[in-house]
């Protein structure tokens, strides 16, 4: 604006008159005219440039003295292409990309696909032992395993089919649900007996819905449920529970597993099962919002919270092909709902449409499109901004912010040693800063992550340390993750 007033007045400045004619007037005519064109060339750029505004900082208060849930941990899941990924020619740098605690997310948790079928031979399940065994080692203690069924067993069908859907199969006039508990404890122990010990078990996932590939169906209870019949849930998990207990150190059963929570489905599961038998709330969330607006999940996801405050709650399945989406379903689900365990899906998947990890055949390598046959989606890198640094036995902490358009979350250690804080910025066009209120972790050590989204060569890119002002730049669609160690 400066530029315009200065140009203007010395455009309509007066100049003394000449006496004379000819070529010195001219050069006076000539000197006006191009004063008056730098005058309107600097109206038409004051126009055309965009014009900033003023951002206030944000600024972050972390109270470590108002505690909320306990963390369980972070990870995903490896079902179907199993065996993708266990002769892969390169599977030690995907299996470092996924359970190393350096290079990888370094995640706590694995859910892996029930795939007991009664065989002979102790080698029934060789590719996930060795996905399990490698994580193992990568991590240096066993990794925290969820196992979970698509279908039971054909002959534990009503169809004879894993797939279509279908329920449990009737026997002397009722559903075999001592058939199916029968079959659980066996494969449990199975699966003990290769060196993969299931923690927590979901007798089936997404008992809600029937699918062309491998599912079987439930009610919440037999009586009719949306037009349907089908075996009860509730019985199912009553019957599981108690084969259970015959087994040493018996898993911990997680439920219902529905598809989301939407429509009210969830919540008849959870009614109909036993709290004391079930150890925590475990849902899926391709219901319940707009896949692609996360905050319209929030009245679902703090209906979960009001209605089952008295019970853990697990997210244990959800993807979406949108990295900062994934960052923000994450930052929604801990905040809102307050689950302690977020699970993604898949870790590894042909494809990069809502895999972490993009892994192509290692049977034809000559349809690679990668040089090395795996590749790195932006979902990885949101799973990473809060599984690399938060672990079971973190607590998440309460923040205050000066403006919600930042979305802020904290977590404290076991040994309240370490604080990680995570700063999503979701517009897409302003750069947000925020301050940070450290309290008595404001003069510790620390580290700073940020990952920029879609796309950018920015991901969990190391920014160094905090400034002594504790200050955090944030791009639009970025995240960042800061651990304090004092």
């Amino acid at each position: 604006m400066n530029m315009i007033f200065s140009a203007w007045g010395a455009c309509s400045r007066n100049p003394k008159r000449s006496r004379g004619s000819g070529p010195h007037r001219r050069e006076k005519v000539v000197a006006r005219r191009i004063c008056l064109v730098a005058f309107a060339g600097a109206l038409v750029l004051l126009t055309l440039a965009p014009q900033a505004t003023a951002r206030k900082v944000v600024t972050a208060t972390v109270n470590t003295s108002k505690v909320h849930q306990e963390i369980a941990g972070f990870g995903g899941s490896e079902a179907y292409f199993q065996a993708y990924l266990a002769h892969h020619p390169f599977k030690h740098e995907i299996y470092d990309a996924l359970f190393g605690p350096e290079n990888g997310l370094n995640i706590d948790f694995l859910r892996l696909q029930n795939s007991f079928r009664y065989q002979s031979s102790a080698n029934f399940d060789p590719d996930t032992v060795d996905i399990v065994r490698n994580a193992n080692s990568l991590r240096g203690n066993p990794i925290t395993i969820m196992m979970s069924s698509w279908s039971p067993p054909a002959k534990l069908k009503s169809n004879g089919s894993e797939k279509n859907g279908g329920t449990l199969i009737g026997k002397d006039g009722r559903y075999d649900y001592a058939g199916f508990a029968q079959y659980w404890e066996i494969a449990v122990l199975a699966y003990r007996a290769i060196g993969i010990d299931p923690i927590y078990v979901s007798i089936q996932n997404e008992p809600d819905m029937t699918t062309d590939y491998e599912s079987c169906r439930f009610n919440p209870t037999e009586a009719l449920f949306n037009g349907d019949s089908f075996a009860g849930y509730d019985k199912a998990v009553d019957a599981v529970y108690a084969a259970f207990q015959k087994i040493p150190s018996p898993p911990h059963l997680l439920g219902p597993e529905t598809t989301g929570i939407g429509y009210g489905t969830v919540q008849a599961f959870i009614k109909a099962q036993n709290p004391n038998h079930i150890y925590a709330i475990a849902h899926h969330l391709y219901t319940g919002g707009n896949k692609i607006e996360p905050d319209s999940y929030l009245p679902a996801l703090q209906a979960m919270k009001n209605e089952n405050s008295a019970q853990l709650r697990f997210q244990t399945e959800y993807y979406t092909a949108d990295g900062f989406i994934t960052a923000e379903m994450i930052h929604n689900s801990l905040v809102t709902e307050d689950v302690s365990l977020y699970l993604y899906w898949p870790l590894t998947w042909p494809g990069e449409n809502g895999t972490l990890i993009n892994i192509e055949n290692p049977a034809d390598q000559s349809k690679w499109k990668t040089p090395r046959g795996w590749s790195y989606t932006d979902g990885y890198y949101a799973l990473k901004q809060f599984s690399y640094f938060i672990h079971a036995g973190y607590r998440r902490v309460d923040v205050d912010s000066s403006n919600d358009e930042v979305k802020i979350s904290a977590y404290l250690s076991p040994n309240r040693d370490k604080l990680v804080v995570v700063a999503l910025n979701p517009s897409p066009k302003a750069s947000n800063t925020v301050k940070l209120n450290l309290q008595e972790f404001a003069h510790g050590q620390s580290r700073v992550y940020r990952t920029t989204f879609p796309n950018t060569p920015e991901r969990f890119a190391l920014l160094g340390q905090l400034g002594a002002d504790n200050v955090i730049a944030l791009p639009p669609r970025s995240v960042v993750s800061v651990e304090i160690t004092r």
